[in-house]
């Protein structure tokens, strides 16, 4: 699994993201440097964690063929613009990120088509890590699922918990520490 057509590659994600913009060039180059280097031999070898949700997912989710439905893209909100990418066979896993620059020289044209150039030692940081996976974080079924004794919802692959204070459980993690949203 390796990006060998930036270009292509590019244009398959500003079809799929609606435009054209630095983030969809830095996914692309992102994507293309943790695949070399995790080196996976098939999607199913593959999980990805990326750490923001601006336009560089969508390139990243394109580039490497991951879904969150799959579970093979993870989504963790650090608002950084970096990437691991883990492969399960060999248990590795590289975190690829954006080299600091001076971000006044970061937007328009010019840096869309500057980022697909740029060698990779000039654009981007990486480092070989270790991430702990659980397995109800895997690929698959679900390993588990409890109702939430509160709500009544489904809850899936442990991510309930119990009220420490309480000892009530499981319960999702709305209803134990409050959620995004309120009835209205």
């Amino acid at each position: 699994m390796l990006i060998t057509d930036v270009r292509e590659t590019l244009q398959r994600c500003i079809d799929y993201h609606g435009h054209f913009c630095t983030g969809q060039s830095l996914g692309v180059r992102i994507a293309k440097k943790g695949l070399e280097l995790a080196a996976p031999e098939d999607l199913k070898d593959l999980i990805v964690f990326i750490e923001n949700d601006r336009c560089i997912a969508d390139a990243v989710l394109i580039a490497t063929g991951t879904r969150l439905g799959r579970r093979n893209l993870k989504y963790v909100d650090y608002g950084r613009m970096a990437a691991t990418f883990i492969n399960l066979k060999r248990d590795t896993a590289w975190r690829v990120s954006l080299k600091p620059r001076d971000s006044a020289n970061d937007a328009g044209e010019d840096a869309r088509e500057r980022v697909l150039t740029m060698p990779d030692d000039e654009l981007l940081n990486w480092k070989k890590v270790k991430v702990e996976l659980k397995k109800e974080d895997l690929p698959g079924k679900p390993l588990r699922t409890v109702p939430c004794v509160r709500c009544g919802e489904k809850v899936f692959d442990g991510k309930d918990a119990v009220d420490r204070e309480t000892g009530e459980g499981p319960l999702c993690r709305a209803c134990l520490g409050g959620s995004y949203y309120q009835e209205a």
